[in-house]
């Protein structure tokens, strides 16, 4: 996140591309990529009408009998997004700032997963207003002390495999995309799964930076390379050639074969070859 950032917004901080969550960063650490062309400019139209104003007033009420002012979300949201109804690279980064978070840092693909943000590098209005009031929390010290508790979400099997195909749609270029350039996969990759845990995702990306064939994953790679990476032994004798995995997999599985051939097993032979084979 923090690299599309710095390539959206004018004069950053670097961040590190270590894989573990990390921490809060200086005003020493530039950012090294350029300013995007040009951003999407959003406006926001106030809504008029006496019904919406009555709808806002009980969503406000509502939010403050649950011990969350609405109001105060609303005002914290405007002091970033400067009138508009987004906040975009800029104001997130100031948001991250004042968070005191590294925009690199898990926690804020997870903050974002609650926010149900559409794109990363915005955040719509109603993305955050929303996702304030479900953590509870209506001021900045509020937030930061549910930042501290995200990376425990991550242990929970279910929640985690929801953030990580949030983490596919979330980081795309643009909601129109079908596919995460391979740079993208990489950094998100890097993010989410941890070698110890995870000992097939060091040889897959070091296969998706070498392969001539992909400009980019798509949302069937990305969901299923993490129920390979579960379910398939390390030295693939549980993996079946002929089963339903997409065809990049089978590709990085005779790659990685290829490239250690004494470590990993031959492929398995069709039963029913093997049954011929004996038949004769």
């Amino acid at each position: 996140m923090g690299s599309r950032l710095s390539k959206k917004s004018s004069s950053r901080h670097q961040v590190a591309p270590d894989a573990q969550p990390k921490k809060s960063y200086s005003e020493s650490e530039a950012p090294k990529s350029s300013i995007r062309s040009s951003l999407e400019k959003k406006t926001h139209t106030p809504a008029n009408t006496s019904n919406s104003s009555s709808k806002s007033k009980k969503n406000q009420e509502a939010g403050e009998a649950s011990g969350v002012s609405r109001r105060k979300i609303q005002d914290l949201f405007d002091k970033y997004a400067d009138g508009k109804d987004t906040m975009g690279p800029e104001a997130v980064m100031n948001f991250c700032d004042d968070l005191e978070v590294d925009p690199e840092d898990i926690a804020v693909l997870i903050l974002s997963w609650h926010f149900k943000a559409e794109t990363m590098c915005y955040f719509k209005q109603q993305e955050f207003i929303s996702g304030c009031e479900s953590l509870k929390c209506d001021n900045l010290a509020k937030l930061k002390a549910c930042l501290k508790q995200f990376p425990e979400e991550l242990k929970d099997a279910q929640k985690f495999k929801e953030i990580y195909e949030f983490a596919f749609l979330w980081s795309r270029e643009s909601t129109d995309k079908k596919v995460l350039d391979i740079e993208t996969a990489l950094e998100m990759l890097e993010l989410l799964l941890d070698e110890e845990t995870y000992p097939f995702i060091g040889p897959f990306c070091t296969f998706l930076k070498e392969q001539k064939s992909y400009k980019g994953v798509n949302k069937d790679q990305w969901v299923s390379l993490l129920e390979f990476c579960k379910t398939i032994d390390q030295d693939f004798g549980n993996y079946d050639e002929n089963g339903s995995w997409p065809v990049m997999l089978d590709e990085f599985v005779v790659w990685t074969r290829e490239q250690n051939p004494d470590k990993y097993c031959a492929p398995q032979v069709d039963s029913f070859l093997q049954n011929e084979n004996n038949f004769y």
